[in-house]
């Protein structure tokens, strides 16, 4: 598994236990009955569900771009380090 998908996993799983908990938080002191309480937690989860999927797709692309970035970089290190190879080669010759 890569750094990235640790941290990634690492971001969900606090996301996902800091909801938990304000759940249970907000049950203990909700003056709400049960069937309020019950359908307001519904919604609350849904959006929190939808932050957390944003929140990972926000830095699975950062991650990801960031990917893409390093590997052009090294391309370009790579293809600057060959033609230098070739001239040295080419010098070494002459």
């Amino acid at each position: 598994m890569s750094e990235r998908d640790d941290f990634a996993k690492g971001i969900l799983t606090g996301a996902v236990i800091g909801g938990l908990v304000g759940i249970v938080v907000g049950l203990l002191i909700a003056p709400k009955s049960g069937a309020e309480t019950r359908e307001e937690l519904a919604g609350k989860a849904k959006e929190f569900a939808d932050k957390v999927q944003d929140e990972y797709d926000a830095l699975y692309d950062k991650a990801r771009r960031t990917q893409d970035n390093l590997v052009h970089r090294l391309q370009e290190i790579e293809e600057t380090a060959r033609r230098k190879a070739d001239d040295l080669a080419a010098k070494l010759k002459s």
